[in-house]
């Protein structure tokens, strides 16, 4: 695609995304910098026009925010970089000063829409930007930058950008020095290299007995190494040296690749290019590394041509390690040009894009198959959207079919083998669907399409100039599109032992939980899963789930003692940049951010046989109440896990037939605690460590934070010494501590021990948070190991913060554990939710029956484990003894039944710690550590409200304080009130396929520190029908809480709003006013109500539940004809019309597209409810244009434009006519009378 200058197409008429016609465009963006500790991300400006371009006053208006100085001047052809930091920026890239702005305020993110403004505020670009096709990939966390391949492209458009590096146009490779290959010289680290330190980089130094030869890799630990040296505990440091010829003519930009395991220095003829996880300055030989896991890092060296001389060349690398006992240590390197389609991974702020062409490939996107999963012998039509000026020439789809049995792995040299190609047309015919509409399309033959069949496929595009574009682009690691053809997942027949009583499981069982396909290579499968010496190694594999395919994931096995203890294995598996997984929970909801890891862990309790036939419940029970009572903790959802490794999918015929074949069975998948897990628990960037053998092992690098351990090794080391009040609550996030602690107890977590067992979140604002891991040791009425870490220290040095727990346990024993019935809104019905994932009631076959079937005899199951499920009396050996669990029921309710009652109050003797004794044992233990002589008498509570508990008049009233038996102290020092939902099937007005509701969840809260005997219930926190319980407690003056009273357990009844419903109506609605230069338009939006009854009305309490949100506040009276306005920004609506009085400001903002609005005086019992539209018949002229919409009673919506810009708020329009008054009375079963009042002509 030829470039035309950006006048060509303002002749022809054709308006791109720019609103005004400055040449500056957003020419290069860098977002997810790595490392993101850097700090150098940043937006550039380039100047396309002939004229120096003013930016005083420009702005962002969406993205980052940033407004340029007065005197901020862009020449033409001239560049301009704002930096989130320009120092590090000016650092990093060498960037030139006087182009480098900023900082400026907020980051970017991972796709988002930026939008550059001009002083006056008209739109001058705009970007709505994304990551993974069609957008580039590479500049996602990878490093790179995204770039524009020419300005007078649409760069709202992912095809008019690239990765920085990636070649546009095709050229031979050029490989100066390959990976993997011999003629290194290396030299330990045990002193300096040379003296001078720097002569060893030369390319005529002369090598000593010293040096040694290797090929690289050279390191050890690993298993990667071709050169293995006894490094550790020696030295901490390597030297290499390798000479390289070049041709005559060396390329302008060379692509340095680093494999690295932790960090390097790399010199070519001396002079430094590249420093990989090292820090700045001198490094010497004793010198450390950054924590770096072994992976290639690329550079790219614009300059090449001035350092690499034709003929020979030295390339020297000072390889170092991050401590000197680490466990391994790797490097390798590679000098090439970038390969064609892939990417450098350098940024170019303040200079030409690499990727810069005046001949730009074809615009793809919108690449698609339908369907999404087809079955055997269904046509696939596969389409793509392409435009080009100078006209599209063709369109080729190439796929690759992978039958079952016959996994082709991206790195198999048959990868490339096996295409087959197919014309795409736009021409309405074979598989086109319609003639000249971009759209390209092409049709797989049925033939392809086989049961459990992988097909992949790629396409090409050239245009008339012979530009072209290969798809998906280089830079993306999944290098093809794919699809999975299923004919859904098909009844099982096994038994519980080998050659006994066959059962058959319909589809409908097998379909009951959400399936997660790995399609892989056999002995990749077994070597992962059963083979030590594959232990932690990464294999190529497939993933299918919810119709998508993931290829070229990785798979490993999991687990760090537990690996291949019982037989039924854990995995994790790995995805590839911008193409995490899209998970859902077991109800069908989306989670909010794409999955990179995931851990199944195979619901096996692996060092506890007794817990075999709980089908992993006591894992996702675990994990899930440390959330429920507000803690931080992983998701955890069930799901059917199979492998697609052999080319028949069930076998049969033979007697253990049933253990072959796709089916793996029941699986637990676990939130893998990185980056997603923050963002997805709405949490801020931090570190996040793995802790085990008292090392932080990170799983995350927070963006301001060390990068290496240091800072878990300074708070492990802190907390384990006496420390100042202030120090514990600056340092450790005590509320989730105490729920941390507490749920141990519940669940008898014995395998936690301080220095293993859990994580460590680090918030930026300095707590840490304790997070729950390795949860496979739980219901366990016997001592093991510590069963908590040493942050209890904080309990025993000061009394304030051991009552601030013993308060949280109390609450717990309270609203979590203390009704165990499956209606009653706490652990009981917890338990009941939970496990109807897998075994919904009514169901003689469920999933916990595969589970038992499939793995009980399994010839894969270990001894010790085999046969063991709902063996009773079962008894289990701990480290404090052995203790024995007896069932009521030898089944999965059976299973439940115990651990119910470990959680609750059922333990009629005497208890002790490590009794060995499971009923009543996790209650009992809590009971335990919640004891505190000082706590007042137990309040109770009564209803004060009218009958039918309606929402809007809910009041309950608190026996007086009673200090109990409180020696210390009995003096009253607060109070606190507490309303939450409980919903189950049982209750009414229950959902259907929504989560269940807990107690210990509130939905409203009140305290105070002087006594309030009577509290109403704020209207807004209920709905109609929900059910609710109502609960009060006091506080003495040690500041220990009572127990919560019992509850008042009642059904919010729906309150009479006649009177409301016939008086009040959205009387004008700015929702869309005019734009105005550098402020928001929303700060002009105003929403008016007025009464149109003869009474005056009590707003109090009444609130939007669609729309916006507004709650009116007590007081809130309007009187008969009155108005009542809320604006968004009242300063501004004030200011711009005088003499108004704005009653209240609302959150949120009036949707331009129209939408919703509804006033309610409680969820389900609405007031009053508009729903409005920016398309006709609604006036169009109050969309944008600077009109309100006004209520007329006679137009066709009911509202029509008003007479003047900006609306009349606060007063009713001149001109209005009123609305016609209607009064509606039933005479009959089927008659109703209809009166109004008319003027004439109306």
């Amino acid at each position: 695609m030829p470039i035309r200058p950006l006048q060509f197409f303002a002749a022809l008429g054709i308006a791109w995304p720019s609103a005004v016609a400055a040449g500056v465009v957003i020419n290069e963006i860098h977002y997810d910098a790595d490392p993101k500790t850097a700090a150098v991300e940043f937006v550039e400006l380039h100047n396309t026009g002939d004229r120096t371009e003013h930016l005083g006053g420009w702005y962002f208006s969406n993205g980052i925010d940033f407004t340029f100085a007065a005197n901020t001047a862009l020449k033409p052809g001239g560049y301009l970089v704002v930096a989130e930091n320009p120092a590090k920026l000016r650092a990093e890239f060498r960037t030139p000063k006087q182009l480098v702005l900023g900082p400026y305020i907020g980051r970017l993110s991972n796709g988002e829409t930026l939008t550059l403004r001009n002083a006056a505020g008209e739109q001058v670009d705009r970007v709505n930007y994304d990551s993974g096709f069609p957008w580039p990939t590479a500049a996602s966390g990878a490093g790179s930058s995204m770039e524009l391949i020419h300005p007078s492209l649409d760069n709202d458009l992912g095809g008019s950008w690239r990765s920085a590096g990636m070649q546009i146009e095709p050229s031979e490779p050029v490989v100066l020095l390959a990976a993997s290959r011999s003629g290194w010289s290396y030299r330990e680290g045990t002193s300096e290299a040379s003296s001078p330190r720097s002569a060893w980089r030369q390319l005529d130094f002369d090598e000593d007995a010293s040096w040694k030869k290797g090929t690289t890799p050279i390191g050890y630990g690993d298993g990667d190494d071709k050169t293995e040296i006894n490094m550790r505990n020696r030295f901490t440091s390597v030297y290499l040296r390798r000479e390289f010829t070049a041709r005559a003519e060396v390329p302008s930009t060379l692509l340095l690749r680093v494999y690295v395991d932790d960090g390097a220095v790399v010199w070519l003829n001396g002079e430094e290019v590249s420093r990989v996880s090292v820090p700045s300055g001198v490094l010497r030989f004793n010198s450390l590394a950054k924590d770096h896991e072994a992976k290639w890092e690329e550079v790219l060296i614009q300059n090449a041509s001035e350092i690499v001389k034709p003929g020979r060349n030295i390339i020297a690398i000072h390889g170092l390690n991050a401590t000197r006992g680490s466990s391994d240590f790797s490097i390798d390197a590679e000098l090439r040009t970038s390969p064609p389609g892939q990417s450098s991974g350098t940024p170019t702020p303040g200079s030409v894009n690499t990727v810069f062409s005046e001949n730009a490939p074809p615009q793809t996107r919108q690449v698609k198959h339908e369907p999404q999963q087809p079955k055997a012998n269904a046509p696939v039509r596969i389409s793509v959207k392409v435009t080009d000026p100078e006209g599209v020439a063709s369109v080729k789809l190439s796929y690759q079919s992978v039958a079952p049995g016959r996994y082709v792995r991206l790195t198999d040299g048959g990868y490339e083998q096996g295409w087959r190609e197919l014309t795409m047309n736009d021409a309405g015919e074979n598989g086109d669907a319609t003639a000249e509409d971009s759209i390209y399309s092409a049709t797989v033959p049925r033939a392809v399409q086989q049961h459990r069949t992988l097909v992949r496929y790629r396409v090409r595009v050239e245009d008339n100039a012979g530009n072209s574009v290969a798809l998906p682009y280089g830079d993306d690691d999944q290098p093809n599109f794919a699809y999975f053809c299923y004919n859904g997942i098909p009844a099982w027949s096994g038994s519980n032992k080998i050659n006994g009583k066959k059962e058959t499981f319909p589809a409908s069982v097998m379909r009951s939980l959400p399936t997660y396909h790995l399609i892989a290579d056999g002995s990749d499968v077994n070597n992962s899963q059963y083979n030590s010496a594959h232990d932690t190694v990464r294999f190529k594999g497939t993933l299918v789930y919810d119709g998508r395919v993931y290829d070229h994931v990785e798979f490993r096995n999991r687990g760090e003692y537990s690996t291949y203890v019982s037989g039924k294995n854990k995995w994790r598996l790995y995805f590839n940049r911008a193409r995490g997984l899209r998970a859902r929970d077991n109800y069908g909801r989306l989670y909010q951010t794409r999955k990179k890891t995931i851990n199944l862990n195979g619901c096996a309790a692996p060092w506890m046989p007794v817990n075999r036939g709980m089908a992993g419940m006591e894992e996702a029970i675990g994990f899930k109440l440390y959330s429920l009572a507000g803690g931080l903790a992983p998701h955890t959802d069930f799901i059917h896990f199979r492998v697609i490794d052999d080319t028949e999918e069930a076998p049969t015929g033979r007697g253990n037939a049933q253990y072959s074949g796709d089916l793996w069975g029941l699986y637990l998948h676990v939130e893998h605690t990185d980056s997603r897990f923050l963002a997805e628990h709405g949490l801020p960037d931090g570190n996040v460590y793995k802790i085990e053998r008292n090392e932080g092992d990170r799983r995350n690098q927070g963006a301001t934070q060390p990068s290496t351990p240091s800072d878990w090794n300074s708070f492990r080391d802190n907390y384990n010494r006496t420390q100042s009040l202030n120090w514990w609550r600056q340092n450790l996030h005590m509320p989730t501590y105490y729920t941390f602690r507490s749920i141990n107890r519940i669940i008898s977590n014995v395998d936690l021990r301080d220095g293993w067992n859990h994580v460590c979140y680090h918030n930026p604002d300095g707590h840490w948070y304790p997070v729950p891991w390795d949860l496979d040791m739980l219901i366990i009425p016997e001592t093991h190991w510590q069963g908590a870490v040493n942050l209890e220290k904080s309990l025993r040095q000061y009394r304030t913060l051991k009552i601030e727990f013993k308060n949280r346990a109390r609450e717990l024993m309270d609203l979590l554990v203390g009704d165990a019935s499956p209606t009653g809104g706490q652990i009981g019905q917890f338990i009941d939710e939970q496990s109807r994932f897998i075994n919904p009631p009514g169901q003689s076959l469920t999933f916990v029956d595969v589970d038992q079937f499939m793995w009980n005899y399994h010839p894969r199951t270990a001894s010790n484990h085999r046969g063991q499920f709902y063996v009773s009396p079962k008894s289990q050996n701990n480290i404090g003894g052995t203790w024995t669990r007896r069932l009521k029921s030898k089944d999965f309710e059976g299973m439940m039944q115990h651990m119910l009652d470990f959680m609750t109050d059922t333990d009629t003797g005497r208890w002790r710690i490590g009794d060995g004794d499971p009923k009543g044992y996790g209650f009992n233990y809590l009971e335990y550590e919640a004891k505190w002589t000082d706590i007042p008498d137990r309040p109770e509570i009564s209803y004060a409200g009218p009958e039918g508990y309606p929402l809007n008049e809910l009041q309950f009233k608190s026996t007086p304080f009673a200090p109990g038996l409180a020696k210390n102290n009995q003096e009253f020092t607060g109070i606190r009130w507490r309303l939450a939902e409980i919903s189950n099937p049982k209750t009414p007005y229950f959902e259907l396929g929504q989560p269940w509701k807990y107690e210990i969840q509130p939905v409203w809260e009140m305290q105070s520190d002087e006594f309030v005997e009577q509290v109403a219930i704020p209207q807004h926190v209920m709905r109609k029908g929900g059910t609710y319980r109502a609960r009060v407690r006091m506080r003495n003056g040690t500041h220990s809480w009572s127990r919560w009273s019992a509850p008042v357990e009642f059904v919010a009844g729906e309150p009479d709003l006649a009177r409301y419903r016939d008086s009040l109506a959205f009387s004008e609605i700015m929702y869309h006013p005019q734009s105005r230069p550098k402020v928001s338009d929303s700060d002009y939006e105003f929403l008016e109500i007025k009464n149109t009854g003869e009474r005056a009305l009590d707003l109090s309490g009444l609130f939007f539940s669609s729309g916006i949100r507004f709650i009116f506040p007590q007081g809130s009276m309007l009187a008969p004809g009155k108005l009542f306005v809320l604006a968004r920004n009242k300063a501004a609506l004030e200011a711009t019309h005088p003499g108004l009085k704005v009653d209240g400001v609302y959150e949120g903002r009036l949707a331009n597209q129209g939408e919703t609005l509804t006033l309610a005086a409680g969820h389900g019992a609405p007031v009053l409810s508009l729903t409005y539209s920016d398309q006709a018949p609604w006036p169009t002229k109050a969309d944008g244009e600077g009109y309100s919409l006004v209520a007329d009673g006679v137009s066709e919506t009911g509202y029509r434009a008003s007479a003047a810009i900006g609306g009349t708020p606060g007063s009713d329009p001149a001109g209005e006519v009123p609305a016609m008054k209607l009064t509606i009375d039933r005479l009959s079963g089927d008659r109703v009378r209809l009166t109004f009042e008319a003027e004439g002509g109306v």
